[in-house]
């Protein structure tokens, strides 16, 4: 069984990021080195109150969020780095039939496995997959067998590249989120070129499209009960460096808001967001307003959200986009023990950062990944 394994440095969690140089093996076990890109984790306000059909001033009023300039700031977690070796089983990982992956996950300088890893949103891992195209996506769980290995039993539907984005929080440490490319059986490994993604159109404010509901972790199973999802960024058009608030609205067939939204993960809602390179990564989450008992060190940085409640179509992500360009964003929301699973492509316009400030009229969120 082929092993490839690679150094994972400091992972800046900042709204900016950083440049970032991964070591590790090809398919065919040479050593390479990749830029894995300005890897960005923010934390979530809480969720929308605003009407149905509300504009994006009128959405802002209800609120009582203004971006840019709103009460964001950056932290960022212990700046101590892991290892990550991946492997398959099979080897080659296959099309169209389950494969076993396996995560270890290791101290990058000891080489001694991490035994203790955060629960983060129900979970101690994370896995978000997607096609080097963009084309595909699932977010999946692997299972922590101890000793810090992790497995996870999977499908990919297509040949060709895929990445995964291992985000987990070591306990004592703090998060980290590895990036990985791999080719499944007889393909080969590609690069993303993503530039002539096509942006979705608007609505008047919004943008809506149509999407399948799915058994968790299952996005290709067919058949599933029909949703329509609506997307408003505020501001629009949105502006790299600023911060952003990206509402969501869950709709029924015929456009009907859904009254009776449920908690996924612990949470409203999640929202991923890769740039087209796919080295730029965001993993959003709605944050409750009730923000006593943080720990605001930098070696054991907690958040508790607020409980989350069932019944408001609208759910809201504040984020920021670390350059200009081309991003898709999936947001994925529970309705009726299914998941909506709903793609957008966004530009980011090119634009000066400005300070920010806080205005009293929310919480001071902190980055977080889950």
């Amino acid at each position: 069984m082929q092993t490839k394994s690679f150094k994972i440095p400091l992972l800046s969690l900042s709204f900016l990021g950083g440049a970032l140089l991964i070591n590790g093996c090809n398919q065919a076990g040479t050593e390479t080195s990749q830029v894995a890109g300005e890897t960005t984790t923010v934390a979530q306000n809480a969720k929308s109150d605003a009407p149905e059909g509300s504009t994006t001033k009128e959405a802002q009023e209800k609120t009582g969020i203004t971006p840019p300039g709103g009460a964001m700031s950056a932290m960022k977690p212990a700046a101590l780095q892991t290892k990550l070796a991946f492997s398959s089983n099979p080897s080659a990982i296959p099309v169209g039939k389950p494969a076993t992956w396996n995560l270890q996950i290791s101290d990058a300088k000891s080489g001694d496995a991490i035994k203790e890893f955060e629960v983060e949103m129900t979970k101690q891992m994370h896995l978000i997959v997607v096609k080097n195209d963009l084309s595909w996506f699932n977010h999946i769980h692997p299972q922590f067998q101890g000793n810090g290995k992790f497995t996870v039993t999977t499908t990919l539907p297509t040949a060709g590249s895929y990445k995964i984005y291992a985000d987990y929080t070591v306990k004592g440490i703090g998060q980290q989120v590895p990036q990985f490319e791999f080719a499944t059986a007889g393909a080969t490994l590609a690069p993303a070129q993503n530039d002539s993604l096509s942006v979705s159109k608007p609505q008047g404010a919004w943008l809506v499209d149509k999407f399948n509901a799915h058994p968790e972790s299952e996005p290709d199973t067919k058949g599933g009960k029909q949703y329509e999802v609506a997307l408003m960024p505020m501001p629009s058009p949105v502006v790299a460096g600023q911060d952003t608030m990206l509402h969501f609205q869950i709709r029924d067939a015929k456009g009907v808001p859904v009254k009776n939204l449920q908690p996924y993960l612990g949470a409203m809602g999640h929202c991923v967001i890769l740039s087209s390179d796919t080295n730029s990564y965001l993993h959003s989450h709605p944050m409750g307003s009730d923000m006593k008992g943080m720990d605001h060190s930098m070696d054991n940085m907690k958040m508790e959200t607020a409980a989350p409640k069932s019944g408001d179509p609208n759910v809201m992500f504040h984020t920021n986009f670390p350059k200009a360009g081309l991003y898709k964003v999936w947001g994925q929301f529970q309705h009726e023990g299914k998941i909506i699973t709903a793609a957008f492509v966004v530009r980011a316009a090119a634009g000066k950062i400005q300070p920010q400030k806080s205005t009293g009229a929310v919480d001071e969120a902190q980055p977080h990944s889950h």
